[in-house]
């Protein structure tokens, strides 16, 4: 337990040292209330203290954090050996708990380490206080600041709440990479909007929930993704965004060279952080494999995806193809958990048939932890799905994440 404003500063007086302070700032907050709709207040209440009891977990007892505004303030009674370390560290750590709920997943964090006179602290912290939960930093600095130029804010989808039914939309789903223990990249995938909800385009069209085409579907993920490579060049960032092409809109002339026309708007360097795979060739590997050959010429890395533990991966020796993907099985009852030895081999297996072309493996559809722990085991690498982390508006950041944080995350939410 951390001790309280008034505690800390009667005791802070009583030293008259200076005190080392840590800002802790929410960015992308108007994101997070036009998700959240009318729950905004809550979501909002419910992060700052959520928030304020996790950064206290890791303090000393005679710390203080303060909830405000913007975020919080951390007050720390002796001075860390290294502030700006220790506050990358929290700032870390803050931003993988957010990611572990839907809520707060586009929550972005900015930190920033000063020392105050111990007679200033009063001041700082009451500048700061958290005001009614209705309000939010983005908000306020929006009525006294000049609008952001347009590059200077990534692109994001726009809130299911506001769209029409049978909207198509763009969503990411980061993919966590088991290897080097963190979010290596995004699938950006396009949803339709139905009651409400968001829905993966591939599942609404197959079960006849929704009259859009295979080609709504591609167009919106392609731009998208095309849209936010450029927004990251601009800003001088790189990010691997994986989408996909359906098969029926590669064999169309018109549509393929629509969505060629966007790839090939990339300049060049950035297509490489375009991973790309054809759906709907996954029981045809040599029409699959040739398919992604002629799209590699364009410059885009390659992905194909297979059937869950297909060994046979010959077809593909010659194309290109980094890395290899395949849905997890669904479970065998309601009550079934990671999965059974006989998929545990044929996922290793597969993973040695991959290994042999210099290629990875990615699991996705990942329904729980077992199944994650299980398929690591096996080899595979890269995986996504709701038990690593929810879809969300915009791309998740590359950030260290450790099963450990992963575990938390799922204890957490």
């Amino acid at each position: 337990m951390t001790a309280d404003l008034k505690t800390f500063i009667r005791r802070a007086m009583a030293r008259g040292e200076r005190i080392d302070v840590g800002q802790f700032r929410l960015l992308n907050l108007n994101a997070v209330r036009e998700q959240a709709g009318e729950n905004w207040p809550s979501v909002k209440k419910k992060a700052l203290v959520a928030g304020t009891q996790f950064l206290a977990k890791r303090l000393d007892e005679d710390d203080a954090v303060i909830p405000c505004e913007e975020g919080f303030l951390v007050l720390f009674a002796s001075a860390p050996d290294n502030p700006a370390d220790m506050l990358a560290a929290l700032s870390e750590a803050l931003m993988r708990f957010f990611l572990g709920s839907p809520d707060t997943a586009d929550l972005s964090i900015e930190t920033e380490a000063s020392r105050v006179d111990a007679s200033d602290i009063t001041q700082l912290a009451a500048t700061r206080v958290a005001t009614a939960p209705d309000m939010d930093a983005d908000a306020r600095r929006s009525r006294t600041q000049p609008p952001m130029e347009p590059e200077a804010r990534l692109p994001r989808s726009c809130p299911v709440t506001e769209c029409e039914e049978d909207s198509v939309i763009a969503q990411y789903r980061p993919l966590w990479d088991a290897q080097k223990q963190l979010l290596a990249a995004n699938a950006c995938l396009a949803k339709v909007v139905i009651g409400g909800r968001a829905l993966e385009g591939r599942r609404a069209i197959a079960t006849r929930m929704s009259r859009v085409s295979q080609m709504d579907l591609d167009s919106c993920a392609i731009d998208a993704a095309t849209a936010m490579l450029l927004a990251l060049a601009r800003k001088q960032k790189r990010m691997t965004l994986r989408v996909a092409i359906h098969a029926s809109c590669w064999a169309n002339d018109t549509h393929r060279a629509t969505l060629l026309d966007t790839i090939n708007g990339l300049p060049a360097p950035l297509r490489k952080s375009l991973l790309v795979r054809i759906d709907g060739l996954s029981d045809q590997p040599a029409k699959q494999a040739a398919a992604l050959a002629e799209l590699g010429k364009h410059g885009v890395g390659l992905m194909a995806e297979i059937p869950f533990g297909e060994t046979e991966l010959g077809a593909f020796a010659q194309s290109g193809v980094s890395l290899f993907s395949c849905a997890s099985p669904p479970p065998m009852n309601a009550n079934s958990e990671g999965l059974m030895d006989h998929d545990a081999r044929a996922l290793n297996q597969m993973v040695k048939a991959a290994a042999a072309l210099k290629a990875a493996t990615y699991l996705h559809d990942v329904r729980d932890l077992h199944v994650l722990k299980a398929a690591m085991a096996s080899g595979v690498r890269f995986f996504s799905g709701q038990t690593v982390v929810a879809d969300r508006a915009a791309p998740a950041p590359g950030q260290a994440l450790s099963m450990i944080d992963l575990y938390r995350m799922h204890k957490a939410a």
